[in-house]
């Protein structure tokens, strides 16, 4: 329903939502499901980006297609040879196994705008947490590219934007996670009928208090970056995801049942927060 063009600029069929309703919603999908939530923050990060591009690297994406995706590899993972020949290797690009068109980081300074038929994509193997966010490994060998889809890696807002919905979606689904963990104990309270059970329960309540409330800081300092200087606002945003992953941690420690069972959702959204955390960081120290 519009989850992946809500960035896209409407010049090119988007929704060009305000960052700070974008923030909002990457946070409330990744709390009903992590890895869409991810795969949202993500592909709307790499739109936002071609989209503060030359608008004929737009028309190349979109003209065609207003439904197009585009993903965006970073990291020192590639190089232009004379200017004309891409070659390299990008680590975990999210939305590369659905994307029409992929923006490559090379030579530290420049990004390359290739389509997907010319390029080879390997799916993460055996993955811990972010399942379904699409995450795979891409590479190029040699390349041709043309002159007029290389561009300057030039800020333009988009490491604001895309570390602030990287740090999102870890906030989302330790908000999700905390939720399915209240909505359990309720449940557990409800049919225990006095049980020694309840005493363990209620021991726990104050790590869950506390877990909300760094749940809500890290959203509001979300949300506060999103207006600050890039460098500013990528320390607010490590500390943010930092803080839902230690949330994370908090709610998991306060029940014995969530380890036991790996279907838990509690146990599933906690090592989506966990994958997401490091990817946050990651893709910072990228950006940086």
């Amino acid at each position: 329903m519009g989850a992946w063009q809500m960035l896209q600029p409407r010049r090119f069929g988007g929704e060009a939502l305000p960052a700070d309703e974008f923030v909002s919603a990457v946070a409330a999908l990744a709390a009903r499901d992590g890895s869409s939530g991810w795969r949202c923050a993500m592909a709307n990060a790499a739109a936002h980006r071609a989209g503060a591009l030359p608008d004929h690297a737009g028309a190349d994406i979109w003209g065609a297609d207003p439904g197009a995706r585009v993903a965006v590899g970073l990291g020192p993972g590639g190089r232009l040879v004379d200017g004309r020949r891409l070659s390299g290797h990008w680590s975990e690009v999210t939305g590369a196994d659905v994307a029409d068109w992929l923006l490559l980081a090379a030579d530290g300074d420049r990004l390359v705008l290739v389509a997907r038929a010319d390029v080879a994509v390997s799916p993460r193997t055996a993955p811990t947490g972010l399942p379904d966010a699409g995450i795979a490994d891409v590479q190029v060998v040699e390349l041709p590219v043309d002159a007029e889809r290389v561009f300057a890696a030039r800020d333009d807002g988009a490491a604001v934007v895309g570390g602030a919905a990287a740090a999102a979606a870890v906030a989302g689904a330790a908000d999700g996670l905390w939720q399915a963990h209240v909505a359990q104990v309720r449940q557990r309270l409800a049919a225990s009928y006095g049980s020694a059970e309840v005493g363990d329960l209620t021991v726990s309540t104050r790590q869950v208090a506390l877990a909300a409330s760094d749940i809500d800081a890290a959203t509001l300092q979300i949300r506060a970056s999103l207006s600050q200087h890039p460098r500013s606002a990528a320390r607010a945003q490590r500390q943010a995801a930092a803080r839902a992953r230690a949330a994370a941690d908090r709610v998991l420690s306060s029940s014995r049942g969530h380890a036991l069972d790996a279907s838990d959702p509690v146990a599933s959204l906690w090592r989506d927060v966990h994958t997401g955390c490091r990817l946050t960081c990651e893709l910072l120290d990228a950006l940086d």
